[in-house]
């Protein structure tokens, strides 16, 4: 059985590949990690305390609510902070640099760049149509990701996957940087087949998705190969 997952997804894949190495063929991670890092439960709970300083959230308890007045800011603010580094700062200075088409004065507070106004349409679409509960529950649990755990650290927890591995890095990804994948292959490499690829993308942490044609073709080559027994 292949076992294939990004972001979140790749930290379950990891995980299945430890836990189960007897049924997974084998393993493709996607711009993911083998334990969440500092910065990155830094930058998730900055997102969830927005959602928990939301009056309107209620300790959770806010699904008897009339229409429109759950915790919608809080979410809205943590997806403003999300996009910021699910993309890129080469993504941002291509789209928008510094332009702004408001005709507010600019030395005034009310004035808006383009990219603020991109992180307002982001947060608007958002805060609609994603539960807060949901939203900080599955934070916490990427937050929480650490194969590590309970079984000696990363290293020795990586010795448990049996199963020839591709792990794939975004160039300019700033969640899940490149390191954190090579961490994996290193670990792999010499006890199974592993291969490594970089998608050059400057959409950060997101190219895993907007770049299906750098994926996907490796992805089904790779996973050919092992169901062929033709990769060593």
């Amino acid at each position: 059985m292949a076992v294939v997952g990004g972001s979140m997804g790749g930290m379950q894949a990891l995980e299945w590949a430890a836990s189960y190495p007897d049924r997974c063929g084998s393993l493709v991670i996607i711009a993911s990690t083998a334990a969440a890092s500092a910065q990155q439960i830094a930058w998730s709970q900055v997102g969830r305390q927005a959602i928990l300083d939301d009056p309107a959230y209620k300790e959770g308890h806010y699904y008897e609510a009339k229409p429109g007045d759950g915790p919608h800011l809080g979410l809205a603010n943590a997806r403003r902070i999300a996009m910021i580094h699910y993309r890129s700062d080469e993504e941002f200075d291509r789209r928008f640099g510094r332009h702004s088409n408001d005709p507010v004065e600019p030395f005034r507070l009310e004035h808006r760049f383009d990219v603020e106004s991109y992180l307002d349409y982001q947060a608007a679409k958002f805060q609609w149509r994603f539960d807060a509960n949901t939203y900080l529950v599955m934070n916490k649990m990427m937050d929480l990701h650490d194969i590590g755990r309970g079984r000696g650290g990363v290293e020795q927890a990586l010795k448990r996957v049996t199963c020839p591995s591709l792990l794939m890095s975004v160039r300019t990804d700033f969640l899940y940087p490149r390191h954190q994948q090579i961490r994996v292959v290193d670990a792999l490499k010499g006890r199974v087949p592993v291969e490594h690829i970089d998608i050059d993308s400057d959409n950060g942490h997101d190219g895993f998705l907007t770049e299906p044609e750098q994926t996907g073709a490796p992805m089904g080559e790779f996973i050919s190969k092992v169901a062929k027994g033709s990769i060593a």
